[in-house]
């Protein structure tokens, strides 16, 4: 029998229907992007310029995307693609790079970006006058030249396989010649770049405040304002987050990602990880300049149960200098795992007392590292005293090689070589721990030399066995740039370097 709707039974359901489109239209027009709103992020501690000579740091680099594009960026596979420049063709060995620019580029200041804005840039970085923190990158560089109204050519004194990965980094943000000229040593506190925000006032502790740039030669921003505000203490960042002063964390820490991901009230961004946390060893200081106690040092670190205490177990060991976002990650054989008799048997035939000087950052957390670390270098006779730095001390010390043994994050690179070449080549510019070892020099330079994938690859498992073996690093983890996100934030794209590309993010009002 056939059963037939009423006419009332009609209307209910042709209401209920529109009721329901009209909800599904209400939660679709509330996920369209919105203008407007200001997003307030948290670093991990005030810069200390905002000139791109000066930056060093993840935190600089964050601050530096807001600001300036970079010639090439990386996207969230950790792909090196075009970005202020629209085109990249290179020498099949290496030894000239050209870049293609976008047309109708402008600095803030209403400047043209052209080639030979970008030519002068390259030559202010390159000043050894200016003490650029990026010279490790630009060191193969023969010459600059522009090769036309926007195409600039880059040939090289040896073959220069990671080139591109420079250009998609630090060195790749260009800043108005126009304004280095007319501020002179006050740029720092004067950035202008062609970026999506605009610099608008700097309270020195407190806040670095930016402006949507309504002329952005990309997509406009939705935002009207970016705030960076310096936070060194984990548990304060988390709780501003919880209280809605702050918008987005970056550098979360494990305990409070792991908070975030039970109680689903916060977005958890996990971008994948260029990053390694390890102790750094300055190869030339008393004692750690014998390969024997720095393999006890290794041997006595129990890591498992360190990353449980320190990281609540978030992230992976790390048995390399390459994180989970770069093709050698975990290629090593024999890396020296908790073994405390094989570290007092080291320390038996050194045959003298080792005394070692840790430095850390003043953070709690790293505080508490420190201490961890010490208890379990006591366990098999190493004395061990920490001694606690600001963060911007701690790099500082880092650069002069000013320490014995120090723990440390690097942030890492889109290209194998930003990893190892300037720390571990024995002409590196930013070699801080004094290595040097004729075997490993000859393995950078041939990796270097070669654009082939596989063969890098071999070149690379090389390098990680012998960085097992001499430890000028103890490596100790991988580090995820985890990011934490109020709900009304929308728009985060993960990448592997951590950092947060702005334009397209946009808050509910």
């Amino acid at each position: 029998m056939a059963i037939g709707f009423g006419e009332s039974c009609r209307s209910v359901i042709a209401a209920a229907t529109l009721a329901a489109l009209a909800a599904f239209a209400t939660t679709a027009h509330a996920q369209q992007p919105r203008n407007g709103g200001s997003l307030s992020i948290s670093i991990e501690s005030d810069l200390p310029t905002l000139d791109p000579t000066g930056f060093a740091s993840f935190n600089d680099r964050e601050a530096g995307i807001i600001l300036y594009d970079t010639l090439l960026d990386i996207d969230s596979k950790g792909k090196i693609i075009p970005h202020l420049a629209e085109k990249l063709e290179a020498a099949p060995d290496a030894t000239w790079f050209k870049i293609t620019l976008h047309s109708g580029v402008k600095f803030h200041d209403g400047t043209p970006l052209d080639a030979t804005a970008v030519v002068a840039h390259f030559k202010r970085m390159m000043d050894p006058k200016n003490h650029c923190r990026c010279i490790a990158d630009l060191t193969p560089i023969g010459s600059v030249e522009a090769t036309g109204p926007l195409e600039v050519t880059f040939k090289m004194k040896t073959p220069s396989a990671p080139f591109p990965a420079a250009l998609a980094d630090v060195a790749g943000m260009i800043e108005s010649p126009t304004a280095v000229e007319k501020y002179n040593n006050d740029i720092s506190t004067h950035p202008v770049g062609t970026g999506p925000f605009i610099f608008k006032e700097w309270q020195r502790g407190a806040q670095i405040v930016f402006e949507r740039n309504p002329n952005y030669w990309g997509k406009v921003p939705y935002l009207d304002q970016v705030v960076l505000r310096p936070m060194p203490d984990e548990q304060a960042r988390y709780a501003s987050l919880q209280a809605g002063n702050l918008d987005v964390i970056m550098n979360a820490a494990a305990r409070d990602v792991i908070d975030a991901k039970q109680n689903k009230k916060f977005t958890v961004i996990d971008p994948g990880s260029l990053a390694t946390v390890f102790i750094q060893i300055n190869t030339s200081m008393p004692d750690v300049s014998d390969v024997r106690v720095r393999q006890a040092m290794a041997y006595a670190l129990d890591r498992v149960t360190l990353n449980k205490v320190i990281n609540k177990g978030l992230y992976p060991i790390a048995n390399t200098v390459f994180g989970t976002g770069l093709s050698p990650h975990e290629l090593v054989d024999g890396y020296p795992n908790y073994d405390p008799a094989k570290a007092k048997k080291l320390l038996a035939d050194y045959g003298k007392p080792v005394k070692v000087k840790l430095a850390v950052n003043a953070a709690p957390l790293a505080v508490l590292s420190g201490q961890a670390i010490q208890q379990m270098w006591k366990k098999v006779g190493i004395e061990t005293q920490i001694d606690q730095y600001e963060q911007v001390q701690l790099i500082r010390a880092a650069a002069s090689r000013d320490y014995q043994v120090m723990l440390y994050r690097w942030a890492g690179g889109a290209d194998p070589d930003k990893n190892v070449y300037q720390f571990f080549h024995s002409k590196g510019v930013v070699n801080r721990t004094a290595y040097n070892n004729p075997e490993m020099d000859k393995l950078l330079d041939d990796a270097r030399s070669t654009t082939d994938a596989e063969a890098r690859l071999e070149l690379y498992h090389k390098i990680n066995n012998i960085l097992a073996r001499d430890l000028p690093y103890i490596l100790l983890n991988y580090f995820t740039n985890y990011a934490l996100a109020a709900p009304s934030v929308h728009g985060i794209v993960g990448v592997p370097d951590g950092l947060i590309r702005l334009p397209a993010v946009w808050k509910d009002q």
